[in-house]
């Protein structure tokens, strides 16, 4: 019989978003709506398994309110099983137990949190699978523990053998400094399992499969800041018959953080960028949006008017326009400075050049100081 898996990770529920508090209401809530529409489209794809590889929370001091509403929304799920696995952000310990307490004391009898570095075996929940899980203990560490997965036997008589596992992994996720449980291509291959869970990275991995690629990161199902530009990602994986592996990514977020940059020349310029997000859709984007450029006086006076009408099309809007200057102009200059004076003439003489412009800005700027 295959087996059908929805992976994800990283929902990181109980985010704070305190750099956002104009909006941090919905990006909080937003994790709650993302993970209950995820259980909904794996009890519509009929899985069997539904696996959380790490950081279902963002801390170990979540909310219990928010404890016993994720553990809620995990038992919707209509399959064999949710297996949630203790990632570095919400590690379990010897020392802590509140969280993973409260979760289990609120969750339903098909859901497992897998707290132990030991064989699974999964026939109790109807699935012919064994998993060999990997938790995290602490928010940091330089080494994984997957290793006593490789020597660990492996039941032939069992149809699927899948390891689970938080941690950074060489040449994909950003871990310079190699303080997140660390992993290999090679390490995790030597272990001998058709398949890999994996978490902790935000981007989904590997971007396009291939047919022996068995280790797949899901990324954050729910953006979170402005370095995360996918719309929120997980996979639903197929084991056959074969154990051959049938991955589909799926798109699952609600929000989405951009960055954007134009360069403005004329007045029409800014009409333009203006409609460019004249859509409601963009109701659910957060921009941060950079702009330089010279523009005439009329628009330049009229930035914080079209800013404000700006930030009404979207959840939120960082505008940046430091670097957006007025356009000097001959007129501009016969109406700043007296005919025939020392500033009118060198401004004058550079305006006509229409070469060096920031020399223009520089002595208009100066002179207009001067002035006061």
């Amino acid at each position: 019989m295959p087996l059908k898996i929805f992976l994800t990770s990283d929902v990181h529920l109980g985010m704070k978003f305190a750099g956002y508090p104009e909006v941090q209401s919905q990006l909080s809530e937003a994790r709650f709506i993302t993970l209950e529409n995820l259980i909904k489209r794996a009890n519509d794809e009929k899985c069997h398994l539904f696996a959380v590889a790490g950081d279902l929370f963002d801390r170990i001091s979540v909310a219990k309110r928010d404890v016993i509403r994720a553990a809620q929304i995990l038992s919707e799920f209509q399959g064999s099983l949710v297996a949630v696995l203790p990632g570095n952000h919400d590690f379990i310990s010897s020392g802590q137990s509140d969280l993973w307490t409260h979760f289990k004391e609120n969750a339903g009898d098909n859901v497992l949190v897998l707290q132990d570095r030991e064989t699974k075996p999964l026939q109790h929940y109807d699935l012919d699978v064994h998993l060999y899980p990997a938790p995290c203990d602490a928010k940091h560490s330089g080494k994984n523990y997957v290793s006593w997965i490789k020597d660990e036997p492996k039941d032939k008589g069992v149809k699927f053998h899948i390891g689970i596992a938080h941690g950074s992994l060489e040449g994909f996720s950003p871990d310079f400094d190699k303080r997140y449980y660390p992993m290999t291509l090679s390490e995790l291959n030597s272990c001998g399992l058709d398949l890999w869970l994996m978490g902790h990275t935000h981007i989904q991995y590997p971007a396009k499969p291939g047919a022996l690629d068995n280790i797949f990161y899901p990324a954050t199902p729910e953006p979170d800041g402005f370095d995360c530009t996918h719309k929120g990602r997980a996979w639903i994986i197929e084991l056959d018959e074969n154990s051959k592996i049938h991955p589909v990514c799926i798109s699952t977020g609600k929000y989405r953080f951009l960055r954007d940059e134009a360069e403005l020349t004329a007045a029409s310029d800014m009409e333009m960028l203006s409609a460019k997000y004249s859509s409601q859709a963009l109701l659910n984007v957060l921009l941060k949006l950079k702009i330089t450029g010279r523009i005439p006086d009329e628009t330049y006076k009229d930035l914080p008017r079209i800013k404000e009408r700006m930030e009404r099309q979207f959840l939120y809007l960082q505008l940046n326009s430091s670097e957006v200057t007025e356009e000097i102009t001959l007129d501009t200059i016969n109406r700043e400075f007296t005919q025939d004076s020392f500033p009118h003439q060198l401004l004058i003489t550079l305006a006509r050049d229409k070469k060096d412009h920031e020399a223009l800005q520089i002595a208009y700027d100066l002179m207009r100081e001067v002035r006061r």
